[in-house]
């Protein structure tokens, strides 16, 4: 994958605006808020993932909607509790992309979201409340 694409996810804005407030979330940096609002939950681990522009390919906003409210649509069916956010490059070339923070997720589980969303890339966050990014390569 190319250096500067992984760069930009690096540097990008994580955002949850949902019923909490609105939480920022930045690759390699360890949250102790969002740690303990995880060990709130069945597992103590979350996934940031969006249904947009797979492959980080430009794709039209109609279809990047339909693809979001499909994905929202399965993790209800599959029982999931998420939150809402979005994911903004801090430079702002990049327009925001809808998103969904997925708690109590096994990390394989996941891997086929995001697979099956054909995403070049999601963010994990482990049990201590530490962000990673999660490339395809990894995954696939």
């Amino acid at each position: 994958m190319d250096k500067a694409l992984i760069d930009n996810y690096i540097s990008t804005d994580y955002m949850i605006d949902d019923e909490l407030g609105l939480w920022l979330i930045n690759i390699n940096q360890h949250d102790r808020a969002l740690s303990r609002y995880l060990h709130m939950q069945a597992k103590p681990t979350a996934a940031f993932i969006t249904a947009y522009n797979p492959m980080s390919k430009p794709t039209s906003e109609k279809v990047n909607k339909r693809a979001h409210q499909q994905l929202q649509h399965q993790l209800t069916k599959q029982g999931f509790k998420f939150l809402h956010g979005y994911g903004q490059s801090q430079d702002n070339k990049w327009p925001a992309e809808q998103s969904v923070l997925v708690l109590a997720i096994d990390k394989s589980q996941a891997n086929e979201i995001a697979k099956q969303y054909n995403q070049a890339a999601y963010v994990w966050i482990d049990d201590t409340g530490l962000p990673s990014l999660v490339l395809k390569d990894d995954y696939c």
